[in-house]
């Protein structure tokens, strides 16, 4: 019986590669991973030399596109960002109180190891990512489909430079800065719930976070936070900029950017976590 066509444009390759067998699957997908990690470190790397670039106009047209940004990747986050890290900082203080009592000196060491060293970076890249990183991703997707890209290029833009630095740009700065005002919100919810559940003073709280904070904590925070703001707008951007020329690509496209954004920020914030743990020490004692 003579098999039915696809209704598909046809191929003349799929047959072949049908009876390829195996090793030739294996050897595809090796193909095309490497391909795939290449266009990826391209993304990056070329955003990073468009710095270089000269073009004293083309450096302001980028600085206002780099402020624009910043407010809807940051500013605009600051409402959402509020609300969570209250919560998670009251919550923290409420888990607390049910798992037995606790002085208020333990209790802001809690916070520290907690909220400062993994709450912060990861939620606020969390919320970067699912709300700003699928923007990217989608206005990049589409702009791809209308042949913007191709255009800019026509021009004499580069696409790297116009499009991807200043988002990369954006979402370090906003991290970053977002970061820190997690910090603050969250440790004030959880002083405000200790507080009211009389669970322990300010004096005691305040002198628990002085004593776990150590200067090391810096370079975990900047670093933390250089590098998840990097993963965040390196990702939507790479994955934004792969949709091709249909518009059913651009949700798919978004979607895979998000995913891989948290896979890769979680993978990124427990590397780094860890190795700090194992050069500094408990991170309670």
């Amino acid at each position: 019986m003579a098999r039915l066509r696809s209704t598909l444009p046809y191929d003349p390759r799929t047959d072949r590669i049908a009876d390829a067998g195996w090793l030739g699957a294996v050897g595809r997908a090796t193909i095309r991973w490497v391909l795939s990690a290449d266009d990826l470190l391209h993304t990056f790397s070329d955003a990073i030399a468009s710095l270089w670039t000269p073009g004293i106009a083309a450096r302001e047209t980028v600085r206002r596109v780099i402020t624009t940004q910043i407010m809807y990747t940051g500013v605009q986050a600051l409402a959402l960002v509020s609300a969570i890290a209250f919560l998670l900082g009251s919550s923290i203080i409420i888990q607390t109180n049910l798992m037995g009592s606790a002085d208020g000196e333990l209790l802001g060491k809690v916070l520290v190891a907690v909220v400062l060293r993994e709450l912060a970076p990861l939620v606020t890249a969390i919320v970067i990512a699912g709300r700003s990183g699928t923007a990217m991703a989608t206005e990049l997707g589409n702009m791809k489909v209308n042949s913007e890209v191709l255009a800019l290029s026509s021009l004499g833009i580069d696409p790297p430079r116009f499009i991807v630095l200043p988002r990369l740009v954006a979402t370090i700065v906003s991290v970053l800065v977002l970061m820190i005002y997690f910090s603050v919100v969250a440790i004030f919810g959880a002083f405000m719930v200790a507080q009211l559940t009389a669970t322990a003073t300010w004096g005691s709280l305040y002198s628990g976070v002085s004593r776990g904070v150590m200067p090391f904590d810096l370079g975990l925070f900047l670093l933390k936070g250089v590098g998840l703001g990097a993963i965040v707008g390196w990702l939507c951007c790479h994955y934004g900029l792969q949709v091709k020329s249909s518009p059913t690509e651009v949700p798919q496209q978004a979607s895979r950017a998000v995913v891989m954004s948290l896979l890769c920020g979680v993978v990124y914030s427990t590397f780094v976590t860890a190795l700090f743990y194992w050069l500094v020490g408990p991170p309670i004692h």
